[in-house]
């Protein structure tokens, strides 16, 4: 009896035997054998960019730490982006969705850029994305315009990518999505989202790139080295989803200077999605960086 209770609690050394492997292995793979080469080569740009599959899978698969900010990893992700983009073609993306789109038309053309200056903004009332915008300045001392800061645009392109960057953390304010590690995975499916659902697949592709590199990196990291956190980050990615399903218009496209005098809930409201939790999910960002 206490061979047989030994036998039956002993932990396995393998999940599965190699008779099992072959099979799995057999029904998986088929009968066709890939082209060999004399350099490893797929039919994926982004696997054959060293910068690209070096940069996705540090960010995927690595543990943080608390030596260095949760944004280090950022400029590597750039540069990989940059080693795969075809802005070419990209630019003709965006030729081709001003034809078909007069309002995304006019929109380039009016290239809204507006410097915040908290001097200036004194006398929105409480509440209003105007005071938000100004509050976040003062207290926390940073630039919304982090990207492209200074920079005149001179191309749909720059412009897309600016605005985008340029509204970033007003996004945040509306969607009340963040800043936190669910808040901008939420944030960025919705995005991802809206652009899916407003743009050709091709250009909505090049549009969330990096929103979407950063989101999957980080479900593939919380799955792997947090898991307890992914009962939040699921409820984050499904909010997100939804509130991008529900907007009535790109968020990139919304013309945040036309409501500076309205109260954020009402903003969300014109603009057709449910708000997010605030700074309720911020209390699991130490659960979600270990």
């Amino acid at each position: 009896m206490d061979d047989m209770a030994t036998a039956t609690h002993e932990e396995p050394v393998r999940l599965r035997d190699e008779a099992m492997i072959a099979a799995d292995a057999a029904y998986m793979k088929g009968d066709g054998a890939p082209v060999a080469g004399s350099i490893p080569m797929s039919t994926s740009r982004y696997l054959n960019s060293p910068l690209f599959a070096h940069a996705y899978t540090t960010l995927a698969l690595r543990r943080f730490g608390h030596d260095i900010p949760v944004t280090y990893d950022i400029p590597d992700m750039q540069r990989g982006m940059e080693d795969v983009a075809d802005v070419r073609n990209t630019v003709r993306l965006i030729a081709e969705e001003r034809e078909k789109k007069p309002e995304f038309a006019t929109w380039l053309d009016r290239r809204r850029d507006t410097r915040w200056n908290p001097a200036e903004m004194g006398h929105y009332a409480d509440g209003t994305l105007g005071a938000t915008i100004r509050d976040f300045i003062v207290k926390s001392g940073m630039d919304i315009e982090f990207s492209y800061k200074g920079k005149e645009v001179t191309s749909d392109i720059e412009y897309l990518f600016k605005r985008g960057s340029q509204t970033h953390d007003i996004q945040h304010m509306v969607t009340k999505f963040g800043p936190n590690i669910a808040g901008e995975t939420a944030m960025a499916m919705m995005n991802v989202t809206c652009d899916a659902n407003y743009f050709s697949p091709e250009l909505a592709h090049a549009i969330y790139m990096g929103t979407l590199f950063v989101s999957s990196a980080s479900y593939m990291r919380a799955g792997l080295h947090y898991p307890a956190g992914m009962p939040i980050l699921l409820e984050a990615m499904e909010r997100g989803i939804a509130a991008g399903r529900a907007i009535k218009k790109p968020l990139l496209m919304v013309d945040w200077e036309d409501y500076l005098d309205w109260q954020i809930a009402d903003i969300a409201a014109d603009l057709g999605f449910e708000q997010g939790p605030g700074d309720a999910w911020a209390a699991f960002d130490p659960v979600l960086l270990g």
